[in-house]
Protein backbone atom coordinates (compact mmCIF):
# COMPACT_ATOMS: atom_id res chain seq x y z
CA UNK A 1 0.00 0.00 0.00
CA UNK A 2 0.65 3.46 -0.63
CA UNK A 3 2.09 5.80 2.44
CA UNK A 4 -1.58 6.81 4.30
CA UNK A 5 -3.79 3.84 2.44
CA UNK A 6 -3.61 2.02 5.60
CA UNK A 7 -5.80 4.43 7.05
CA UNK A 8 -8.52 3.58 4.32
CA UNK A 9 -9.01 0.30 5.14
CA UNK A 10 -11.94 -0.85 6.67
CA UNK A 11 -12.00 -2.20 10.32
CA UNK A 12 -13.49 -5.84 11.02
CA UNK A 13 -12.58 -8.28 13.75
CA UNK A 14 -10.68 -10.41 12.17
CA UNK A 15 -8.45 -13.36 13.37
CA UNK A 16 -8.19 -16.33 10.40
CA UNK A 17 -5.06 -18.12 9.99
CA UNK A 18 -4.48 -16.15 6.79
CA UNK A 19 -3.51 -13.35 8.98
CA UNK A 20 -0.98 -15.42 11.05
CA UNK A 21 0.56 -17.16 7.41
CA UNK A 22 0.78 -13.34 6.51
CA UNK A 23 2.39 -12.52 9.32
CA UNK A 24 5.41 -15.21 9.32
CA UNK A 25 6.21 -14.25 5.75
CA UNK A 26 6.33 -10.58 7.11
CA UNK A 27 8.75 -12.13 9.74
CA UNK A 28 10.68 -14.08 7.53
CA UNK A 29 11.32 -11.45 4.65
CA UNK A 30 12.23 -9.22 7.86
CA UNK A 31 9.62 -6.97 7.03
CA UNK A 32 8.07 -7.67 10.50
CA UNK A 33 10.26 -7.51 13.55
CA UNK A 34 10.49 -8.96 16.98
CA UNK A 35 12.54 -9.40 20.15
CA UNK A 36 12.19 -11.83 23.15
CA UNK A 37 13.56 -10.13 26.36
CA UNK A 38 14.49 -12.44 29.30
CA UNK A 39 14.84 -10.48 32.93
CA UNK A 40 14.56 -13.06 35.94
CA UNK A 41 11.22 -15.27 35.10
CA UNK A 42 9.79 -12.27 33.51
CA UNK A 43 9.80 -13.19 29.44
CA UNK A 44 8.94 -9.97 27.45
CA UNK A 45 8.11 -9.60 23.41
CA UNK A 46 7.90 -6.50 21.27
CA UNK A 47 6.85 -6.95 17.46
CA UNK A 48 6.93 -3.91 15.20
CA UNK A 49 6.56 -3.10 11.76
CA UNK A 50 4.08 -2.91 9.18
CA UNK A 51 0.67 -4.33 9.72
CA UNK A 52 0.01 -7.91 7.69
CA UNK A 53 -3.34 -6.31 6.67
CA UNK A 54 -3.76 -2.92 6.87
CA UNK A 55 0.36 -2.16 6.59
CA UNK A 56 0.04 0.99 9.38
CA UNK A 57 3.12 0.36 12.01
CA UNK A 58 2.34 -1.47 14.40
CA UNK A 59 4.60 -1.59 17.87
CA UNK A 60 3.03 -4.36 19.69
CA UNK A 61 4.81 -5.00 23.33
CA UNK A 62 3.91 -7.96 26.15
CA UNK A 63 4.79 -9.14 29.19
CA UNK A 64 4.29 -12.77 29.45
CA UNK A 65 3.57 -14.14 33.00
CA UNK A 66 2.22 -17.42 32.71
CA UNK A 67 4.34 -18.33 29.43
CA UNK A 68 4.37 -21.91 28.33
CA UNK A 69 8.02 -22.59 27.02
CA UNK A 70 8.06 -25.15 23.83
CA UNK A 71 11.56 -26.47 23.83
CA UNK A 72 13.14 -29.83 22.74
CA UNK A 73 12.89 -33.13 24.88
CA UNK A 74 16.69 -33.18 25.50
CA UNK A 75 16.89 -29.43 26.44
CA UNK A 76 15.34 -29.73 29.55
CA UNK A 77 11.05 -29.42 30.85
CA UNK A 78 8.78 -27.75 28.60
CA UNK A 79 7.89 -25.40 31.69
CA UNK A 80 11.83 -24.55 32.30
CA UNK A 81 12.79 -21.08 31.73
CA UNK A 82 15.73 -21.61 31.48
CA UNK A 83 15.69 -24.64 28.84
CA UNK A 84 16.62 -23.22 25.06
CA UNK A 85 15.50 -22.62 22.59
CA UNK A 86 12.47 -21.09 23.61
CA UNK A 87 9.56 -20.77 21.25
CA UNK A 88 6.79 -18.00 22.41
CA UNK A 89 3.53 -17.74 20.97
CA UNK A 90 2.10 -14.24 20.78
CA UNK A 91 -0.94 -13.00 20.05
CA UNK A 92 -0.96 -9.55 18.38
CA UNK A 93 -3.83 -7.03 17.26
CA UNK A 94 -2.94 -4.10 14.83
CA UNK A 95 -2.79 -1.22 17.46
CA UNK A 96 -1.25 0.85 14.08
CA UNK A 97 -2.75 4.27 16.36
CA UNK A 98 -5.17 5.24 13.02
CA UNK A 99 -8.82 4.84 13.40
CA UNK A 100 -10.00 2.85 10.66
CA UNK A 101 -13.46 3.48 9.17
CA UNK A 102 -15.79 1.38 10.37
CA UNK A 103 -14.30 1.36 14.11
CA UNK A 104 -15.98 2.47 16.96
CA UNK A 105 -14.94 5.79 18.43
CA UNK A 106 -11.64 5.55 20.32
CA UNK A 107 -11.08 2.22 18.64
CA UNK A 108 -7.61 2.40 16.57
CA UNK A 109 -6.11 -0.52 14.04
CA UNK A 110 -8.02 -2.19 11.26
CA UNK A 111 -9.29 -4.94 13.79
CA UNK A 112 -6.78 -7.76 12.48
CA UNK A 113 -5.35 -10.52 15.07
CA UNK A 114 -2.96 -12.52 14.48
CA UNK A 115 -1.00 -15.08 16.01
CA UNK A 116 3.28 -15.28 15.86
CA UNK A 117 5.57 -17.80 16.78
CA UNK A 118 9.06 -16.18 18.61
CA UNK A 119 12.20 -17.33 19.05
CA UNK A 120 15.07 -16.91 21.41
CA UNK A 121 17.74 -19.50 20.54
CA UNK A 122 20.91 -18.55 23.44
CA UNK A 123 20.10 -20.20 26.83
CA UNK A 124 18.88 -17.51 29.52
CA UNK A 125 21.27 -16.44 32.26
CA UNK A 126 24.30 -16.82 29.23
Amino acid sequence: MADGEHMNVQWRALSDFEWTEKAFHRLTAKKLSYEVSVAGDVISTRVWGPCPRCDGPIDDRQVHTATVIIGPGDRGSETDPTAAPLRIPVDVTCGCGTGHPGAAEGVTGCGVSFRVELTRSDKIGE
